[in-house]
């Protein structure tokens, strides 16, 4: 009795890990991605400076 229950505990608790490790991997990706935009953006923005500065020297 006492060891299905201990049993029946740990496998809980291992479901409860596995959960919350998912949930931070998805909140992990979520900033990883985020992240990766803003720098698209920021080396879009340096690159078009670049293009009107060499387009005003020529």
């Amino acid at each position: 009795m006492i060891r299905k229950r201990i049993k029946n505990d740990v496998s809980r608790r291992r479901g409860s890990i596995f959960a919350e490790y998912i949930l931070l991997l998805t909140i992990v990706g979520i900033g990883v991605i985020v992240g990766l935009v803003c720098v698209r953006n920021a080396l879009v923005n340096e690159l078009m400076d670049l293009a009107t500065a060499i387009e005003a020297i020529v």
